[in-house]
């Protein structure tokens, strides 16, 4: 190897960037530094490649990273394709070599780092047995054709069991695993390549052209090409957020369409759907040239998720950050309003209940509690953007259990007329009245807003006026709006139609089914939960977690019920002790439904001398310490263990909100949305009764 006229073409694997990350920092810095030069020029004469004679594979090469550590590097033999696939310790890199084979797979075209230490000879004609293979079905070649690498057909073929398949996974390709988990579900040979979109008769493959193996959307999964020195800098300063730089090709071809108006991307929890909205900012901020104006608008629903999402993407992004607002929707609307010399004040819920208290004392109503009274008000009056008696007596109350007669609806709008009279009289404001006002504003006033589009996180927790609002931040065309959400996971919002609210998603819907960050056994878990509710497209339709599936396994959920608070208290000690044996402090995080419990769990872990930190808005994010919150906190986020504490009747669901519409629903939701934070190991516990939740998922 030697200098040559032309810069060759650079590739990292997944795998060395996650070895990378686990790297004593000394050891990391030397690091760093080569691989920067590598990408410079990996045919530097100060590059000494070394072959490995004992290595199965006769490209792979090592280059010596310090007296102690050597990378790993693939040379193929056709093109100029220098590719980094490992690092480590001397000896450790040696024997990794000696069992790893880095080809083209004949069939897809794809580049795959093949692992040997499942290859096992098998008779060319098997002896007859009692069970049957999983895929027994099917016909080598029918495998081959997703990308099965021919030395693991034997493996493969052994499969009896969905054990065996699990303990397979994680020497397959992930395209690989994934087709064989929906062949092993009963999904045909064509269903799975229609769902894959991948070609029934695949082109013909070049197996020596690297260059165009790494072009292929499969490798892209575990491989990044010429990356430039900006963004080599954020791979290695966070080398385990793999989120920024692989994607699966639906998430990539999510990103990169060009969609002829709104679209959306429905998934369940962990299926990367905020990973995919941000990469599609990012996507279109760089369309936005250098001497045009314009801007991407990220919103979602909380101040919490607003800021995390704000975090990720200054890691993700280059120069087009500049391009890219982040802010959740309501706090867009008050200060738009704000800075156009409308003056208010959000009040809050206690000057609320002041308001209707005054309003049903006025004017003498008793048919009603207030509960329905409130009720009303927000899914009818609210939600239908109703401002006179004529409107409400004509809207039809979908959804709404007890009927009311005219009369009766005149009744009720004496008192939704006096709250709103005593509201006014004090300036106060609701969030509703918030983002209504900026969408009047806005359409009334034709202000000229920077935005090209509208990127929507969270998108099944904002209610009508928030869509409304949507809509008339961006003019219509292509690529306008992009939402992602999953109504399984509402905890805020009600049941809506976008395309009633002008955000006309038909024919633009896709669908993510593969969770990235919990087991498979997490998810089953998690998904049992949701097991008789009807939840919706946002559109009118029905949505379901039909062929919703991790490619993750591990140990199932542990479910505990104690018959006091000590003494689940002493139990929940024990845990997170014996976790910070093997785990950072970091990546443990306690959950509870209510503020009052979080401070009850604050104080044990205190008492105990456990390092712990309270999520909150004013946190510093690298504080050190167990993570404690409520659920709707940790909205978002995820963490390697997860503990779910004081799941108790009464608790969940919430006796004190049995009142609101839908309530069961959303409380069912809160504790599926708790179990999918988990990304490893989930522990549920409960003390006295628990909650009726539980008992039939153990």
């Amino acid at each position: 190897m030697s200098d040559i006229g032309f810069k060759p073409k650079v590739a990292i694997s997944m795998e060395f960037l996650e070895r990378f990350g686990q790297l004593p920092p000394e050891v990391r810095q030397k690091a760093k530094r080569f691989v920067e030069k590598f990408r410079e020029n990996p045919v530097s004469k100060a590059i000494n490649y070394e072959k490995i004679h004992s290595a199965r594979d006769s490209k792979i090469r090592t280059v010596r990273i310090d007296g102690g550590y050597r990378a790993v590097v693939v040379h193929p033999p056709k093109g100029d394709v220098y590719t980094l696939v490992w690092i480590d310790k001397h000896d450790e890199a040696i024997n990794w070599t000696r069992n790893r084979q880095f080809e083209v797979n004949p069939v897809e075209g794809s580049f795959q780092i093949i692992p040997i230490e499942r290859e096992e000879a098998v008779p060319e004609k098997p002896a007859a047995t009692a069970v049957q293979g999983l895929f027994d079905s099917l016909d080598d070649n029918t495998l081959l054709s997703f990308g099965l690498p021919q030395i693991l057909l034997p493996s493969v073929r052994k499969i009896k069991t969905r054990g065996d398949f699990e303990n397979l996974m994680p020497y397959l390709p992930e395209e690989v695993a994934e087709a064989l988990f929906w062949l092993a579900e009963g999904d045909s040979p064509e269903e799975v390549r229609a769902a894959m979109n991948k070609p029934a008769t695949p082109a013909e493959v070049d197996t020596d052209d690297f260059a165009k193996a790494l072009e292929h959307p499969d490798s892209k999964r575990r491989f990044v090409v010429d990356p430039t020195p900006d963004e080599l800098e954020r791979m290695l300063e966070a080398p385990l957020e793999k989120w920024r730089v692989f994607l699966h090709p639906d998430q990539e071809r999510l990103v990169m369409r060009t969609f002829n108006g709104p679209a959306q991307a429905l998934g369940g929890a962990g299926t990367g759907k905020t990973v995919v909205a941000m990469h599609r900012a990012r996507h279109l901020a760089r369309q936005i040239g250098p001497d045009e104006d314009g801007k991407i608008l990220f919103t979602t629903f909380t101040a919490n998720l607003a800021r995390n999402i704000q975090q990720m993407l200054q890691s993700l992004c280059g120069d087009e950050i500049e391009r890219i607002e982040v802010i959740h929707l309501h706090a867009w609307a008050a200060n738009f309003l704000r800075e156009h010399g409308i003056l208010f004040t959000v009040a809050e819920d206690k000057e609320v209940a002041a308001c209707w208290d005054e309003a049903i004392s006025r004017t003498g109503v008793e048919e009603w509690n207030p509960s329905f009274i409130r009720q009303e008000w927000q899914a009818v009056v609210q939600a239908n953007a109703i401002e006179t008696l004529q409107e409400y007596l004509r809207v039809p109350r979908t959804g709404r259990r007890e009927k009311l007669s005219r009369a009766q609806r005149a009744r009720l709008w004496e008192v939704f007329a006096a709250y709103q009279d005593a509201m006014a009289q004090r300036n106060w404001w609701e969030w509703h009245d918030v983002l209504r006002e900026a969408r009047r504003y806005l359409q009334e006033n034709r202000v000229a807003l920077p935005y090209r589009a509208v990127i929507v996180d969270e998108a099944q927790d904002f209610q009508e006026e928030g869509w409304r609002l949507i809509r008339a931040l961006v003019p219509e065309g292509p690529n306008d709006i992009f939402l992602v959400g999953d109504a399984h996971q509402r905890l805020y919002g009600r049941k809506v139609v976008l395309t009633r609210l002008g955000v006309r998603i038909r024919g633009r819907s896709s669908r993510l089914r593969i969770n990235y960050r919990t087991t498979e056994q997490i998810r089953d878990w998690a998904v049992a939960m949701l097991q008789g509710l009807d939840v919706d497209d946002l559109d009118g339709g029905i949505d379901t977690q039909e062929g919703y599936r991790s490619l993750r396994s591990g140990p199932p959920p542990e479910v505990r019920f104690f018959a006091t608070a000590r003494e689940e208290a002493a139990f929940l000690k024990e845990t997170i002790e014996a976790e910070l044996q093997q785990r950072k402090p970091e990546e443990i995080c306690l959950v509870a439904c209510t503020t009052a419990l979080v401070e009850n769990y604050r104080l044990l872990l205190e008492t105990a001398g456990i390092q712990h930190v309270v999520l909150s808005k004013r946190m510093d994010e690298g504080m050190p310490g167990v993570r404690v919150a409520t659920i709707h906190r940790v909205k978002g986020l995820e963490f390697p263990c997860m503990i779910v504490a004081g799941a108790n009747e009464g608790v969940i669901p919430s006796r004190e909100l049995s009142h609101i519409e839908d309530h069961e629903a959303k409380e069912r939701c809160l504790l599926y949305v708790a179990a999918t934070r988990a990304r490893d190991r989930l522990v549920i516990s409960s003390w006295g009764t628990p909650s009726p939740y539980l008992p039939n998922l153990t």
